[in-house]
């Protein structure tokens, strides 16, 4: 499947019954007996009255109620047949009690959910195998959730197999029942991404317009972003200009598009400029702290260029603090031997 399998995809776009209560049950097999009160706590000993009102009988519980029964032949019999009802209850005769299983009665699809949930979350804090692991058990278990195939792609797409990425992202846009749902626009532009790794520019170019152009896709730099960067790879450097601009005239904190507009100021050599995005990222705490040692590195070599000692070592240094044992702390490291 390529881009127009996926832009094809983006167009065509156990409740349990409540148990009946068992004082209910009992007053309306012995039909005489006072009506059961809606809260046992406020009837008071008038609550547990049942029936002497009718029968013109004592209110009174001890030895009123005692003589009363004694001396009425049917007292005595609504006392027999009181006690032969709770005996036959006791003994489990059909039809006295309503059978509850004990054990809650889970739905399948929010338990799908929830596993689902915790493999997302293992994708966030970057555990792409056990995330793997946990969406595909909440696929076995929902294979209809076009979340967990995203979640499935984006793993594998992090792992670095984007045969596996791509054909998870496209079975994510194909279960959607709506084109126009966050999950489906979060898949398209993963599946944007992912064509630049494999460097289709135009097609990740093409996902990336049908996100622009949805009204109803309520965070348009992101696509915006990702269209400049395909743009960049693709050597339109003027157009991608643009996608960054107008990315940042959405959101003019989107230090993605800050940063990879420093890029591309920084490859153009227009280095006032390079410098004031770059460092506009490197001070942003929404970028992965790898992206930032890398901004700062940029802005050491560009001091460098300029004969700025003292603030290229600080970027340098910067880049080392911010992320150790990364690929732009190493290259810091390389420098700052020739600068001291």
């Amino acid at each position: 499947m390529g881009a127009s399998d996926a832009q094809n995809c983006i167009l065509r776009a156990g409740a349990r019954k409540p148990r009946s209560d068992s004082f209910a049950s009992v007053y309306k097999l012995l039909g005489p007996l006072q009506a059961p009160p809606s809260d046992l706590g406020q009837g008071g000993d008038e609550s547990l009255d049942w029936g002497r009102r009718e029968r013109g009988e004592s209110m009174n519980r001890g030895a009123g109620m005692s003589a009363s029964v004694q001396g009425n032949p049917q007292g005595r019999r609504f006392r027999r047949l009181w006690v032969a009802f709770f005996t036959s209850c006791l003994l489990g005769l059909p039809g006295c009690w309503t059978t509850v299983s004990s054990e809650p009665q889970v739905d399948p699809v929010s338990l799908a959910a929830a596993v689902r949930d915790v493999g997302l979350d293992q994708l966030r804090q970057g555990n792409y195998s056990m995330a793997i692991r946990k969406l595909q058990q909440a696929e076995l278990k929902n294979p209809s959730d076009p979340l967990v195939y995203y979640g499935l792609g984006e793993a594998y797409r992090r792992k670095g197999l984007l045969d596996e990425a791509e054909v998870n992202l496209l079975k994510s846009l194909e279960v959607s029942s709506d084109s126009q749902s966050p999950s489906h626009q979060l898949a398209v532009l993963t599946l944007a991404t992912l064509y630049i790794q494999e460097e289709r520019y135009a097609e990740a170019e093409a996902l990336c317009e049908v996100l622009v152009d949805d009204p109803t896709y309520d965070r348009p730099w992101e696509a915006l972003n990702v269209r400049g960067w395909a743009q960049y790879k693709s050597g339109q450097f003027d157009k991608a200009r643009e996608s960054y601009r107008e990315a940042l005239s959405f959101r003019s904190n989107y230090a993605v598009a800050h940063f990879n507009l420093g890029i591309l100021d920084y490859g153009e050599k227009r280095w006032p400029g390079a410098l004031r995005e770059l460092d506009i990222a490197a001070e942003s705490k929404d970028l992965a702290p790898s992206a930032r040692a890398e901004a700062h590195f940029l802005m050491g070599e560009i001091y460098m260029i300029q004969g700025r000692k003292a603030e290229a070592v600080e970027s340098f240094g910067f880049a080392i603090e911010m992320a150790p044992d990364g690929e732009w702390a190493q290259k810091s490291r390389s420098k700052l031997e020739i600068l001291l």
